[in-house]
């Protein structure tokens, strides 16, 4: 078990609130979290990044195309859409059918000829159905400055990623719903928490909505997309990386002969058959990943799965294995507060973290019993604040501690209150009624963020349709029973997961006999790093050991805090382990652990940290941005001292 760390306190630190945001921004805050609570493996947050720049006829003016052909798009990117089979195993009608994958790049900071050059590291956000060329758009160049060697001995790589298919700018696309904004219509229809499965009305109807989702994704929009479905399943998307691996190794080969055409690099020499794969996947990403490995073992170069996923549980549709650690997280944000004493945290009581938790406890269960009524003003209309709203800014702390911790804890005071002019209650009520405006459903963007509503479900479903027996109003009981001893802030949403396949009446065309019960393959050509937080939201570290057990010489980081994947609370001690594995391969020690330089309320993990310099501030400032990416701590967090 890791050592305590002692923390620095933040003294003389205000308590200020999170800087004003757009009207636009504050509703996909909120729809973006209303979604996530109807879906499962969320990235390192519940929240989308910082918003891109948009371009959105960028895609269509690509052509399509069986080799890498990039074209300069998003200002300093470079954007492709890359043929691929729609089935990889086909021996029928759809032999010749294909998709176009959305590829986008980051290159290097360093030509192909340099032999600094890394070549390509696929990364992956999650999701499932989470879009890669957002990821790219929103994190890239934080995402290479972790991985970039500071000096000018080591690699600098290209940042690539795509959307998987039937993910937004991928075509064909999976439609589940007519535009953006019957599909926001249909979110904000969802149960409120503080009423999810407290009657068999209420089973009923969730039930009733899972089963008219699935029905709606199974048809499709139109003749293009309605039969995408069965060939969104996780292997096929894999196949459609491997193939990605080639490519850019095809592109290399291309690149150096058109940049230096009188020499000969053998280094660079495209391998059929035999390019290798750098990858870092998050969360759902590392089903992705461990699939790859388990398929490709000869093609690993390089793997980091940060977050892990128990590919045996998802697999066989039992989502029984995430949410073992989750309440500990709520434990150690209260004992936080409490540490940080009344100046740095706005919930401490008491004499203990036990007791700051049990007054989070009853303002949520005042809130179920007494929702808030708000009255805006200026025509604005009504608005009412409900267990479910602050259940899911709850969840959102759960997720990304470093940013989202600190606005919950200055939230739950004004709700104690129940004042319903406090400025922390009247922007709750204004980024709940911006959900309710038409022009807040436009998402005709590079990725129309939402659209993962649909993806994320189908995606999950074609992996485990028919692995397990149909489920009954019984078995659902019995397993929300189940749940609730894990979890219980998480299972209330965690449940829909399991309900959401109900629509799901079709089978993937392909689907590889693997359980991941045990190593059904080869040892892959490198070994695995994978990463865990002690306390993880929906990806307990012991799924990070199993996983490991499936790959011989694989290695474990310990990352010693709270939240959903590695990026939840930056550690300079994580991302240097992650850059060492990249550039030269090494795994840490069997058994190592880093901890967090900065916990949420209590401050920096040793004066120093607070204090950074030279490489040290590029690669903090990097991993700040990964992991608040709304700067919500900007003006509560002493990150400058």
């Amino acid at each position: 078990m890791a050592k305590p760390v002692q923390y620095t306190p933040l003294i003389g630190v205000p308590d200020r609130t999170a800087p004003t945001r757009t009207r636009q921004t504050s509703t996909l805050l909120l729809i973006a979290a209303i979604l996530y609570l109807a879906t499962h493996f969320t990235t390192q947050t519940p929240l989308p990044s910082a918003n891109p720049p948009l371009n959105n006829n960028i895609w269509t003016s690509i052509p399509p195309s069986t080799s890498l052909t990039f074209t300069p798009c998003f200002n300093s990117l470079q954007c492709a859409r890359l043929l691929v089979p729609l089935n990889w195993n086909a021996f029928t009608t759809d032999s010749n059918a294909t998709v176009s994958l959305a590829v986008i790049k980051r290159p290097a900071r360093v030509p192909v000829t340099d032999p600094r050059y890394g070549g390509p590291v696929i990364v992956n956000p999650g999701g499932p159905g989470e879009s890669g060329v957002y990821q790219v758009l929103s994190d890239s160049a934080a995402l290479q400055t972790v991985l970039d060697s500071p000096d000018d001995q080591g690699k600098l790589y290209d940042i690539v990623s795509f959307d998987p298919r039937g993910v937004n700018n991928t075509t064909p696309r999976l439609r589940c719903f007519r535009d953006a904004f019957a599909q926001q219509a249909w979110q904000l229809g969802v149960t409120d928490y503080g009423l999810l499965w407290d009657s068999e009305g209420v089973v009923g109807l969730e039930w009733a909505r899972a089963a008219a989702l699935g029905q709606s994704c199974t048809h499709g929009d139109d003749d293009e997309d309605a039969g995408i479905l069965r060939y969104i399943n996780t292997a096929q998307t894999v196949e459609d990386m491997r193939h990605l691996v080639e490519k850019l190794g095809e592109w290399r080969a291309a690149e150096a002969r058109r940049t230096a055409p009188n020499h000969t690099y053998d280094s660079l020499a495209y391998r059929p058959g035999h390019e290798k794969l750098q990858y870092w996947g998050l969360s759902y990403g590392t089903l992705l990943g461990a699939t790859f490995a388990a398929l490709h073992p000869h093609r690993v170069s390089r793997m980091v799965l940060d977050g892990v996923v128990d590919p045996a549980d998802h697999y066989a549709g039992t989502w029984r294995t995430q949410l073992q650690d989750s309440d500990a997280i709520v434990t150690q944000l209260s004992a936080d507060c409490f540490a940080a004493g009344p100046r740095g945290c706005a919930l401490h009581t008491g004499s203990s973290g036990a007791d700051v938790e049990a007054r989070l406890t009853s303002i949520l269960q005042t809130l179920k019993d007494a929702p808030l009524p708000v009255d805006r003003g200026a025509g604005d209309g009504p608005v009412v604040i409900t267990y479910g709203d602050v259940h899911l800014a709850l969840l959102s702390a759960m997720y990304s501690p470093f940013a989202m911790a600190a606005p919950l804890f200055r939230l739950l005071p004004a709700l104690e209150r129940r004042n319903a002019s406090d400025a922390e209650i009247v922007r709750l009520a204004a980024r709940k009624q911006g959900a309710l405006v038409p022009a807040s459903a436009r998402r005709d963007e590079p990725v129309p963020y939402v659209s993962a509503m649909g993806a994320v479900q189908s995606i999950a479903c074609m992996d485990s349709v028919g692995a397990a027996p149909p489920l009954t109003r019984a078995a659902f009981r019995a397993y929300l029973a189940e749940l609730r001893a894990q979890g219980r802030w998480i299972s209330l949403s965690w449940a829909r997961n399991r309900l959401a396949c109900v629509g799901f009446g079709e089978a993937p065309v392909w689907r590889p006999a693997l359980s991941f019960e045990r190593q059904e393959w080869a040892s892959p050509a490198h070994p695995l790093l994978l990463v865990g937080n002690t306390h993880d939201t929906v990806t307990p570290l012991r799924n990070a050991h199993r996983v490991a057990g499936l790959f011989p010489g694989s290695v474990v980081l310990q990352q010693d805090g709270e939240g959903h994947c590695s990026h939840a609370m930056p550690s300079l001690c994580t991302a240097r382990v992650i850059r060492e594995y990249m550039q030269t391969g090494t795994l840490p020690a069997q058994g190592t652990v880093c901890a967090p330089d900065v916990r949420p309320f209590v401050g920096c993990r040793r004066q120093a940290s607070c204090s950074f310099q030279g490489e040290d501030r590029r690669l903090w400032d990097a991993l700040v941005k990964l992991a608040d990416p709304f700067k919500l701590q900007i003006n509560s967090f002493p990150l400058h001292l």
